[in-house]
């Protein structure tokens, strides 16, 4: 009886083990085709790096950008919406066909609820190809930061479908403190003008508020 209790411990402490080596993922890894061997689609993550090198974590906001418009247009129609983002939560293999985010939530923030992975589909000509040799993707399910309209209609909810083409694309945005951040590690290299053109971008983000925004350009003003 003893002998199966010191069984059952040690599997149990290999499983959780395992379980927090899992925990966080970055884009090198995600590539490596031997490591993603040990990924099954829909396994949960708590942590990515992005091939720009930002973490993102369970718990981070982050700011929905401008969905793409298609077809060279300079402007939205009222039907357009987002290419990497979809309303609801969906798993990779659950649902074919997204209801796709309308453009007109760009600017929304969102609070990261959990992240998944996925192997991306086999192109080509191979009879028997290996999907858990295929690169992973990451998805991101988030809500709503603030309560509003969006949950009347039933859009609090959110899944980022590719994080990496969502930043890519500019659909999605990374917030606050890690773009500051940015701006003030280039500041003695680039121009103080870009820089004050950086900050603004920020205020209309709603990454920072006016009085954040008037010490950051003060600070940019008196550098010399």
């Amino acid at each position: 009886m003893k002998k199966l209790i010191i069984v059952l411990l040690k599997f149990c402490s290999m499983s959780l083990l395992t379980n927090a080596q899992e925990f966080s993922l970055t884009y090198n890894q995600a590539n490596d085709a031997e490591f993603v061997k040990g990924y099954k689609n829909n396994t949960l993550i708590n942590s990515y790096k992005t091939k720009d090198g930002f973490v993102i974590k369970v718990g981070d906001t982050l700011i929905i950008g401008d969905a793409i418009i298609k077809n060279n247009r300079k402007r939205y129609l009222y039907n357009d919406v987002f290419s990497y983002i979809a309303v609801g939560k969906i798993k990779s293999s659950a649902n074919k066909e997204y209801r796709y985010l309308p453009h007109n939530f760009s600017g929304n923030k969102v609070i990261v609820n959990s992240m998944f992975v996925t192997h991306e589909k086999y192109i080509g000509y191979k009879l028997f190809p290996k999907r858990n040799e295929m690169p992973l993707y990451v998805s991101v399910f988030v809500k709503g930061a603030t309560k509003g309209v969006s949950e009347i209609l039933g859009k609090s909810r959110k899944t980022i479908l590719d994080i990496e083409k969502a930043l890519s694309s500019g659909e999605i945005t990374l917030l606050d403190s890690k773009l500051v951040h940015l701006i003030k590690e280039n500041s003695k290299k680039d121009n103080k003008y870009d820089n004050l053109l950086k900050l603004g971008e920020l205020k209309e983000l709603g990454v920072l508020t006016e009085e954040e925004f008037n010490k950051e350009k003060k600070k940019i003003l008196n550098d010399d």
